[in-house]
């Protein structure tokens, strides 16, 4: 397909075809209903009209039969609104308004049949009023009339009738047909312009958005979606710029996964198979050597079994898979029970527990996560403390409240680093050597932990000092 095709061809599903055919579209009904208004019910409504006008005015002089300027009324009516009206008695002769002979001679303006057709309805008392149209004979255009009943004064019934032309609209629709006509041609090509421009310019955001997704979507992450000048523009860009923030975070944490799982992985892998080759060519006769070398494969195996459990859980959490069963957990009895389990550090690395307990400290949590949060914790504060291997755990009630510190004379945080020791994977890397245990996921499951129970969580450092992890609870009573 040639460029020129391209131009051509119009995407019918696009946004701005719709906009630009519902703009039309909406001008065209616009023109029709105008039309039909003005050319095809024209005279339906002058008729009308003229009805509604000549009934008004009818029932007013009706009710100002009785005042003073009843007459008075009847003339300014008759010059304004250019009406014939007419009062009469019952035998059809002239009241009201009459010259000075009419007055002495009283003439006869409605014969017998003609008053019969007029007032028959309103004699027998059915209507108070009545209008209808008449055609004339010595009249070219129907007459609109209104006949009523205006009362009885000196055992005399008296009624008033009102004429006025109903003047043909013939010619004015004529010269309405030829003003629509050209009313409608720059009416329908203005709107088509400008219904083009403005479909294009609404449009025009959603379209950017568009090619900016499609960038997205082919890996380029160092992209912005540009606001446009609507507010709801404005939130979906807004959106997917957070959106792109935490992808572009995603891709980078994936990267991290690997290279992290991936290291974390050969290190004790290549030392199992160097050891297991020891044994093979070196120490398999030599019980001694062979012992410590396999004792040596065992820990390593471990440290491989410790980061398949942590990727394990990590999993479940950010899978949403993690159920907790609150129940009341006793945090003293739970965490001696943890430092038990840290022997192997006591005699052969030295490490010294101390434990200062005080108060019940009976939390509401769930208990084998909470032993993972205080044994990961321990485990932290074994992995960066230096040659002075004391580790402090307190545990204070107070003012409903259990507080849980963990403390270490490590190498401690940089300021700066606080923040970041909870991310996955994250080590501090200053003056430490590879673990015996640790995974870098350590803290981050404690934070999601402590977050899933809406336990308080924190830690104090100074570089070269040490660290004190806490976290703090309700009590339970």
């Amino acid at each position: 397909m040639t460029q020129e095709d391209k131009l051509i061809k119009v995407d019918r599903n696009s946004i701005m075809f719709k906009f630009w055919k519902y703009f039309s579209g909406f001008a065209a009904i616009i023109l029709i209903a105008l039309w039909l208004l003005q050319i095809v019910f024209l005279n339906n409504f002058y008729e009308s009209m003229k009805i509604r006008e000549v009934t008004k005015i009818g029932n007013y002089l009706r009710s100002e039969y009785n005042s003073p300027d009843f007459e008075y009324q009847i003339l300014n009516y008759s010059q304004k609104k250019g009406m014939n009206i007419e009062v009469i008695d019952e035998e059809g002769h002239l009241i009201y308004p009459f010259n000075w002979v009419e007055a002495l001679f009283k003439p006869k303006v409605m014969d017998e049949q003609t008053f019969n057709e007029f007032f028959s309805s309103i004699i027998n008392g059915k209507e108070k009023y009545r209008v209808f149209v008449v055609k004339f004979p010595n009249l070219e255009n129907p007459t609109l009339v209104y006949a009523g009943y205006l009362g009885l004064t000196d055992d005399v019934k008296y009624y008033i009738t009102i004429k006025t032309s109903l003047d043909p609209v013939d010619s004015t629709i004529d010269i309405l047909k030829k003003m629509l006509i050209i009313v409608s041609i720059l009416s329908l090509g203005v709107s088509v312009v400008l219904s083009y421009f403005m479909s294009k310019r609404l449009s025009k955001p959603l379209v950017d958005m568009s090619k900016t997704a499609k960038k997205l979507g082919s890996g380029n992450y160092d992209i912005s979606f540009r606001k446009g000048d609507y507010t709801e523009i404005d939130d979906l860009a807004d959106t997917l710029n957070y959106a792109t923030t935490e992808l572009t975070k995603t891709i980078e944490m994936r990267k991290d996964l690997i290279a992290n799982v991936s290291h974390d992985l050969k290190t004790p892998l290549t030392v199992i198979k160097s050891y297991g080759e020891m044994i093979r060519d070196i120490s398999g006769n030599n019980e001694e050597k062979r012992n410590e070398h396999i004792e040596t494969i065992i820990r390593e195996s471990d440290n491989l079994t410790t980061l398949v459990n942590d990727l394990l859980d990590l999993s479940k959490m950010e899978s949403n898979l993690e159920e907790i069963n609150f129940i009341p957990v006793d945090l003293k009895n739970t965490t001696a029970k943890i430092v038990n389990r840290f022997e192997f550090q006591k005699e052969k690395d030295g490490y010294v527990f101390n434990l200062d307990f005080k108060g019940d400290c009976i939390v509401l949590g769930d208990e084998k996560k909470l032993e993972q949060v205080i044994y990961n914790l321990i485990n932290n504060a074994i992995n960066y403390s230096k040659a002075e291997k004391i580790i402090t755990i307190k545990i204070e009630e107070k003012d409903n409240k259990v507080r849980f510190d963990c403390i270490d004379k490590g190498i401690g945080i940089k300021e700066d680093e606080l923040e970041d020791i909870w991310e996955r994977f994250y080590r501090v890397r200053d003056n430490h050597t590879r673990p015996s245990v640790g995974t870098g996921l350590g803290l981050y499951i404690v934070k999601n932990i402590l977050e899933l129970h809406n336990f308080e969580y924190g830690v104090n450092s100074q570089l070269g000092k040490g660290s004190d992890f806490y976290f703090i609870a309700d009590t339970v009573k």
